[in-house]
């Protein structure tokens, strides 16, 4: 009689060591105080672990950031993903610093294992994406202009509104995500002069990856 080879087998369920995989966390660190946390804390999801909005420029934001890894744990080979979101917001009277440490502020995240979902030139321009194309340089006002057009309301940073942009926007999410690819696509991804990339956004990266775990 052949011997018994299922001697390494656990008896009912699963194999013995096997061990269901785990969701990463999202660690979602953003410029602004409303607009942005309180869109993503709308996710149907149960593991974003950190989402918060802290006034900070784009500079000192990743700062924080690569803080909040050291003081987290989170370690380059983590499944944890650390994000960062910021715009660009041109100002004349800022420049060229401000294009400076836009460009600077994304190569530190990109080379510290952070990812970025930035704006050029507002985060507004991924909503106003839900709605229609976007091929020219705008400012923050036409973006807003844009959304009132559509949505038939007021638009500001309101903590009112901005609580309800997911559920108002979700209906044309995936279009918004085709139109922000394709922008991406008219731009090399090896030119890191990213201020000079507008209109330009990355947003819907960080959405497809919140996307794949809504049940």
């Amino acid at each position: 009689m052949p011997k018994n080879k299922g001697w390494n087998r656990h008896k009912g369920g699963r194999p013995k060591g096997r061990k269901r995989e785990q969701n990463p966390s999202f660690h979602i660190l953003c410029e602004g105080v409303n607009t942005e946390p309180l869109y993503f804390n709308q996710f149907p999801i149960s593991n974003i672990g950190h989402c918060k909005g802290y006034g900070q420029t784009s500079i000192a934001l990743v700062k924080t950031a690569l803080k909040y890894k050291r003081a987290n744990g989170i370690k380059k080979n983590s499944k944890d993903q650390v994000w960062v979101v910021f715009d660009y917001d041109y100002k004349g009277d800022l420049q060229p610093k401000q294009k400076e440490d836009f460009n600077t502020a994304i190569i530190q995240a990109e080379t510290n294992g952070i990812r970025w979902a930035v704006s050029n030139d507002s985060f507004e321009l991924w909503y106003v994406l839900h709605y229609q194309n976007c091929d020219a340089q705008q400012l923050r006002t036409w973006y807003n202009d844009r959304l009132e057009h559509h949505t038939g309301s007021d638009y500001d940073k309101d903590r009112a509104i901005a609580i309800k942009m997911y559920d108002t926007l979700l209906p044309y999410q995936s279009d918004a995500i085709a139109r922000a690819e394709a922008i991406s696509a008219l731009y090399d991804n090896n030119d890191k002069a990213y201020a000079d990339k507008n209109p330009y956004t990355t947003v819907h990266e960080l959405v497809v990856e919140l996307n794949k775990y809504i049940k």
